[in-house]
């Protein structure tokens, strides 16, 4: 975008910088800071970045202009571009006519009554993870808790994406999955943007880490089109699914759309996990309040049928999850391009310009919650969350452009948050602090813990004579 401002051009505010590459090396170390001080001070604003401006909408009528009522001015922005070279033209990537086809054809896969038939997954990567866990205890040692749960999303995503027999490969998924994002993160902030054809040790190493997933994830619909994958899995709802003029996807956007469910599912997930299980442990109380739920529980969390029976009377927990990633959401920032130029109250932005929205921000600001970086779920009760305005939590995104993967990460969380507390208490290690890492998602750093087992808690069968019929 042009330095130079037009005539009658109105500009949004923000703080002066001399420094001729502006707020780039801040934004590079810490955007998270960088982004909700100056949000502090101005609302939005207008962010020097070398030869570019970020626009950071943070009043919800500025965020709801671009996300609702003027978002068809708009594409995905600069974010998106580094993410398309690791997972092609997904619903994560993509726009225009390809996302709405893609979006109507992938929907259906992730309703709720397709969700409820995933339990049974992650119920079994739980006990795969808690038999891992059991070690650990056992041995009574402090260890880093991220991986652990990166690990137990990353079960979960690949078998309901793929299907059941990915043993051999999962390890390695996982390794290129993260190798992926890295190169991403390098990429996104880098000055100049090489293309990742560009003979560098770098690029040589992201390319065979594409190369690696992108044969796992053909030879898998391979395998499914000549019917002998797991039915139950996403990648064979989606190699039936069809659109209203019996469109269906073809190989290479089928492992567009598998790719992007492997890094979504995988990053966003097992981070909300950590934070949340990060937070109960800095809020005994809160903790405690949790733990009592579901130890009410009728059944242990171990029984598929029972455990998608019993997850709607975890309430509580549920607040709790949206707390966690209230303070910590999964995508901290987002950004869009303008396609065209576009009037707000007291400023413009011109074509090219690149506008920013944050959920971190928002979810943080004392305008829009009461001592906001106080750890409290009754925010979420139903009576609270009816009275809350747009714009103040997303989490998921807002508009069109809602995760359609929503529901399974929350069912996701509340199973492994079952699982684990049911099993373990968990406590920190003395004086642990964990920091954002904000990457494509943003998990913590490092969440150093002990486990200690619980003994099993004898459980009240439901007396059938009093369930109505």
């Amino acid at each position: 975008m042009n330095l130079l401002a037009r005539a009658g051009e109105r500009r949004l505010h923000g703080p002066a910088r001399r420094n001729p590459m502006g707020f780039y090396h801040e934004y590079k170390s810490d955007p998270l800071t960088l982004f909700y001080e100056n949000a502090l001070v101005y609302g939005s604003v207008r962010l020097r970045m070398a030869h570019e401006h970020v626009h950071l909408l943070v009043e919800p009528e500025h965020i709801e202009q671009v996300l609702v009522t003027h978002a068809d001015r708009y594409e995905k922005g600069v974010s998106y571009r580094s993410l398309t070279h690791l997972l092609g033209s997904g619903l994560l990537t993509s726009g225009g006519e390809l996302w709405k086809r893609q979006r109507a054809l992938i929907k259906p896969a992730f309703s709720r009554r397709h969700v409820d038939t995933q339990v049974s997954v992650m119920v079994e990567c739980g006990q795969r993870m808690r038999t891992r866990l059991d070690a650990r205890a056992a041995a009574g040692e402090t260890f880093d808790l991220v991986p652990e749960m990166m690990g137990f999303a990353a079960d979960v995503v690949c078998r309901a994406a793929m299907g059941a027999d990915i043993d051999g490969v999962l390890p390695q998924i996982e390794d290129d999955v993260h190798d992926g994002v890295a190169w991403v993160m390098r990429h996104l902030v880098a000055p100049v943007q090489l293309p990742p054809e560009a003979p560098t040790p770098g690029n040589r190493r992201f390319l065979a880490a594409r190369q690696r997933l992108h044969q796992v994830v053909d030879q898998l619909i391979d395998r499914h089109r000549q019917a002998e994958g797991d039915a139950r899995s996403l990648m064979a709802r989606l190699l039936t699914a069809r659109d209203d003029s019996g469109h269906a996807m073809d190989d290479a956007q089928l492992r567009d759309e598998v790719l992007t469910f492997l890094l979504a599912g995988h990053e966003t997930t097992g981070g909300a996990l950590s934070w949340t299980i990060y937070e109960l442990c800095r809020n005994p109380a809160v903790l405690e309040r949790v733990r009592a739920e579901i130890d009410a529980l009728p059944v242990a969390p171990d029984d598929p049928d029972a455990v998608r029976a019993a997850l709607p009377q975890l309430a509580y927990t549920g607040r709790v999850i949206d707390e966690a990633m209230r303070l910590h959401p999964p995508a901290w920032a987002f950004s869009r391009t303008a396609l065209e130029a576009d009037h707000f109250d007291g400023f413009d932005v011109q074509p090219g310009a690149i506008v920013a929205i944050s959920p971190f921000v928002n979810h943080r600001l004392p305008r829009f919650w009461d001592s906001p970086l106080t750890f409290d779920p009754d925010r979420f009760t139903k009576e609270r969350n009816r009275a809350r305005k747009p714009f103040r939590y997303f989490p998921f995104g807002w508009g069109s452009h809602l995760c359609v993967g929503q529901h399974m990460a929350l069912t996701e969380v509340r199973v492994g948050l079952a699982m684990l507390l049911s099993r373990y208490d968990i406590e920190l290690a003395n004086g642990m602090r964990a920091r954002e890492r904000p990457e494509v998602s943003n998990p913590p750093d490092l969440v150093k813990v002990r486990l200690t087992r619980r003994e099993p808690v004898a459980r009240k069968a439901p007396d059938l004579q009093e369930v109505a019929p």
